[in-house]
């Protein structure tokens, strides 16, 4: 990483320049290919008093001279020599160039983490920008903030070419001046996704395309994982566990202990809800047909069937298997509403099975819990859906559709047949009168045995990506200064909401955990001058514009605050005329709230723009547009997809017609609509 002088100038300003102001870096083509002086710059005056010198030797005023208040005359050859080496020394500092007509299409998320590549390691230039002297960048700071779309600042949704910020000066917001200060251009983003989803901008950015030559090495290296099994070494059972970020992600229950990045994600245990509980050190007895796995872990395989009901989804049967296969649980179970589809095609349940059943979902909640604890694993298929139908949450989970992966790769999801037929050699749910649970809960068992016996890398699909944090670590880069850096633990920073290290791990050098915006400015602040590259989220304008679909923030913890703080007591769900004036009270509340982020947002840019040196490059983006009226669109058509598999047109409950599929169509544009900023701080910028 390039050193920066005591005075916080880059250190190629005083290090890299002789007497004579000749290069002596690997920056010497440069230097000497713009070393003479523009034809029309004007001659000095040879007068000025000595509080006029900067240090770097230029006049601030000229003016006639005066022997009587201390003037002196400097050489002639002297001025021409100091305004040669500030020409050089302002040549030689780096710059981006825009050409905003040469741009056919707007740029996109993996752009930005493409351009942070290209100047921090072995990545490829960019064809929409270029930068002038990219060796001098000494670091990157790179802010997402959810939150800013392009109406606000007056630019249009299809706007593809960067706009320039004096074009738009007077549409901005006056809460952002930092942007209209600092950058020249707004640049259009889109955000990762398809014609009607819209995908993790965060990850986009956050993950690197794997280099050619280091994929076919993984290829080689995972076909012989494959081929030559070690039966004496098997994978332990907790590597297969998921992730506190896979919980997230796959909308798991959370359960208490399990520590997420976002405390957002996490609800208090609702009614009727039930968590597992840490196994009594004094428990007298086990249930029958328990076993130990690996010496350590009681392993469980769970699967559940259910129908729907006049309040949705509900329990209709749920079956436990122990590790050898063995049935430990098979439990009928009546739903408390009144079921409208038994749904038999899928789950086997006909009202003749269910004629006697009085078993009912707190029954089987108490069942479960009093031989299955927090610390047991449970094994299962896509079982975030099976525990919410149980509305049970579980820290120790394996799923087979995480584990093993589609032969289209991530994002797609296997099914539990194509797991079988693939990997087992065997065909399951072949009734017609629906799937047979206690053969789904075996299958997942075979799968996950196989698993050990066969290593991580089987049934998965060779990794195209790296973590960016990564890629910048172990990447040679040639310093401002010519020094050749390699090998290195960690180059960057990550500085957000709850505990980065979840997402990160040991990719970054350091992990800055925050509970708010202020924090994580100050976070940026103390952490800038000792890391090439920082990578920060600054969460309270899109918290406040409401995008909490998207983004976690869930709907009744605002409510609450909302109501808090109008003094008032939180309103029930009867559907009392206080429902309306809430409404209004809500709108009216979040208007200001963004007013207010927006203020602040303006006041922590401006901190960190001053903390960081001058040579810095900064990359502000909002990762996508607004997703709300995607994401409730998206689950109508999902909804509609469901029902319509079981019931007639005129039976469903949402229609889905060419009209909402249009609708969805633009609100996805929308959505991946985002806006970035891109600058470098110049020597003018540095505080005194």
């Amino acid at each position: 990483m390039s050193a920066v002088v005591a005075t916080g100038e880059p250190a190629y300003d005083k290090a890299s320049m002789g007497n004579n102001g000749d290069a002596g870096t690997p920056l010497a083509s440069n230097r000497q290919a713009n070393d003479e002086e523009s034809v029309g710059a004007k001659k000095l005056k040879t007068g000025f008093k000595i509080s006029d010198v900067p240090n770097n030797g230029a006049p601030n005023n000229a003016g006639p001279m005066d022997d009587d208040d201390g003037e002196f005359e400097v050489p002639k050859s002297e001025i021409r020599k100091r305004k040669r080496k500030e020409k050089r020394r302002s040549r030689l500092f780096p710059s981006f160039d825009v050409e905003p007509s040469a741009i056919k299409d707007k740029i996109n998320v993996a752009d930005l983490r493409d351009l942070v590549l290209w100047i921090l390691a072995d990545g490829v230039a960019p064809k929409w920008l270029s930068i002038y002297n990219k060796l001098g960048i000494t670091r990157i700071a790179t802010i997402l903030v959810p939150g800013l779309t392009p109406d606000l600042f007056g630019v249009a949704l299809d706007a593809v070419q960067p706009v320039s910020m004096s074009v738009i000066a007077s549409k901005m917001p006056q809460e952002l001046t930092f942007f209209r200060d600092h950058f020249g251009h707004l640049w259009p983003t889109r955000a990762p996704g398809d014609r009607t989803k819209l995908f993790s901008p965060m990850t986009a950015f956050m993950n690197s395309p794997l280099p050619k030559a280091d994929k076919n090495v993984l290829e080689k290296k995972g076909t012989a994982k494959v081929n030559a099994v070690d039966t004496s070494v098997n994978v332990p059972l907790k590597n297969l566990l998921m992730s506190a970020e896979e919980f997230v992600d796959g909308d798991y229950p959370i359960h208490s202990t399990t520590i997420v990045a976002d405390d957002d994600d996490r609800q208090e245990l609702a009614e009727g809800w039930v968590e597992t509980v840490p196994r009594p050190a004094d428990i007298a007895h086990e249930k029958k047909g328990t076993i130990l796995v690996q010496n350590k872990y009681r392993v469980y395989g769970l699967d559940c069937e259910m129908c729907l009901t006049t309040h949705g989804s509900a329990l209709a049967r749920v079956t436990v298997v122990n590790w050898n296969r063995e049935v430990v649980m098979d439990e009928l179970v009546l739903p408390d509403n009144t079921i409208t589809d038994y749904l038999t095609q899928y789950s086997g349940i006909t009202a003749k099975i269910l004629e006697n059943v009085s078993t009912t979902l707190s029954d089987v909640q108490k069942q479960l819990t009093s031989f299955i604890y927090s610390g047991d694993i449970l094994i299962g298929h896509s079982l975030e859906n099976d525990l919410k139908a149980l509305k049970l949450r579980h820290p120790a989970v394996i799923d087979t559709s995480v584990i093993y992966h589609h032969s289209r790769g991530l994002p797609s999801k296997p099914s539990l047949k194509w797991l079988a037929q693939k990997f087992l050699k065997k065909e399951i749910q072949q009734f017609k009168n629906g799937h047979d649970s206690a053969e789904d809960a075996r299958t997942c068992i075979d799968l996950v045995k196989l698993k050990i016996e066969k290593g991580m890398e089987f049934g998965t699909c060779v990794p195209s990506t790296e973590p960016l944090l990564r890629r910048l670590a172990r990447a040679a880069v040639n310093t401002a200064g010519g020094a050749e850096t390699s090998g290195l633990s960690g180059r960057g920073v990550v500085v957000d909401y709850g505990n980065p290290a979840q997402w990160h791990g040991t990719d970054a050098r350091t992990i800055v955990g925050c509970k708010n915006d202020e924090e994580v400015v100050s976070g940026v602040v103390d952490s800038i001058g000792q890391h090439d590259f920082v990578w920060a989220r600054l969460r309270e304008v899109e918290f406040n514009r409401g995008w909490v679909a998207y983004h976690g923030l869930k709907k009744e913890r605002r409510e609450k605050n909302l109501g808090e703080n109008r003094g008032d007591k939180i309103l029930g769900t009867n559907g009392t005329s206080e429902d309306t004036n809430f409404v209004a009270d809500e709108k009216t509340i979040q208007e200001d709230e963004v007013q207010t982020s927006l203020i602040n947002l303006n006041k922590r840019l401006e901190r960190i723009w001053h903390s960081i040196p001058p040579a810095t490059a900064m990359i502000i983006m909002s990762g996508s547009g607004d997703p709300r009226e995607m994401s409730r669109l998206n689950a109508m058509r999902t909804q509609f997809t469901e029902e319509f598999k079981t019931k007639k047109w005129d039976e469903v409950s949402v229609k889905w017609t060419d009209t909402e599929n249009q609708q969805l169509l633009e609100a996805a544009k929308v959505a991946r609509a985002g806006v970035s900023f891109i600058a470098i701080k110049g020597p003018s910028d540095q505080e005194s």
